[in-house]
């Protein structure tokens, strides 16, 4: 088996932190506006939180018996090394800015207690209302935020299925139709089958998780993107090129294909991952012997 390497604890950590600036600057931002008074500016410090927070999501955890590196197993001490130098590049820049915003954010808000005290101007109405509007927001926060994202995951799958590619289940493989992600109207070469034989895996991701898989892909090999890309070029070009890699992220349900050669992850997946998942499984319960191994 492939090992992960050390570097495996590298993964995600430049997001996490990512996380964490975001949120101190947010509530460095909310002490500022509220020290001054700025109502209109807390509600788009709010809005902007929120696209912040969903941009930000965490990435899910990767232990060496639940992950495999898509890179050759020679290129993982390079790999590791690159991971840990960009993770501490990252880590001086998020602290450095950290300490820029909060020194900006104290001369601002001694400005504002300096002109409060010489207008003799204390806390107002305005100061109060950015306090209650804040305090709204962290208190009922917990109450609407899943709603809404399901909400806006519904539309955005309604609106999109059209646009992404399907699958097409059979009893010992798949058929991958491209045609919805390149060109609606494409001809019928735009599908290519992938047999279960060639599969180490194949299983339902949720968003947040696929989208963590493919960013954990990305950090250990960071030519993953350009040989997608390229690969799929080719494939538009000269249906025989099957690509080797596909990323097709949505929302809700993913279904994530994956064997030694392979590695597909195909968002609003909805429709087809249960059939894709049972048939797989049909098939590894009819060749055991054939199968290959998932760790």
């Amino acid at each position: 088996m492939q090992r992960t390497g050390p570097g495996l604890a590298a993964v995600g950590a430049e997001r996490r932190l990512a996380i964490w600036f975001a949120i101190y600057a947010i509530a460095l931002c909310g002490l500022v506006f509220f020290v001054a008074g700025l109502l209109p500016e807390t509600v788009f410090l709010i809005l902007i939180s929120e696209v912040v927070f969903i941009t930000l999501r965490p990435k899910p955890a990767f232990s060496a018996s639940t992950y495999r590196p898509p890179a050759p197993e020679r290129w993982q001490t390079a790999i590791t090394v690159s991971r840990w130098a960009a993770l501490a590049n990252s880590a001086w820049a998020i602290v450095s800015a950290a300490v820029v915003i909060t020194i900006v954010a104290l001369i601002v808000i001694v400005v504002f207690i300096v002109i409060g005290v010489q207008t003799h101007h204390g806390l107002g109405v305005a100061n109060f209302a950015v306090l209650v509007l804040l305090a709204a927001w962290v208190s009922t926060r917990p109450l609407w935020i899943g709603p809404l994202r399901n909400a806006l995951k519904v539309e955005a799958t309604k609106q999109l299925s059209p646009y992404l590619a399907t699958l097409h289940v059979g009893s010992d493989g798949v058929e991958f139709d491209m045609r919805p992600a390149f060109i609606r109207r494409a001809p019928e070469s735009y599908r290519f089958w992938v047999a279960f034989a060639e599969l180490d895996e194949v299983r339902v991701m949720d968003g947040l998780t696929a989208q963590g898989y493919w960013g954990a892909m990305g950090e250990y090999d960071p030519t993953i993107g350009i040989r997608m890309s390229a690969e799929l070029l080719h494939f538009m070009a000269d249906q025989r090129a099957r690509p080797s890699i596909i990323a097709f992220l949505g929302f809700g349900t993913h279904l994530l294909v994956r064997g030694p050669t392979l590695l597909y992850v195909i968002g609003n997946a909805d429709p087809f991952a249960p059939a894709a998942v049972a048939a797989w499984q049909a098939w590894r319960t009819a060749h055991p012997a054939a199968a290959a191994p998932t760790t």
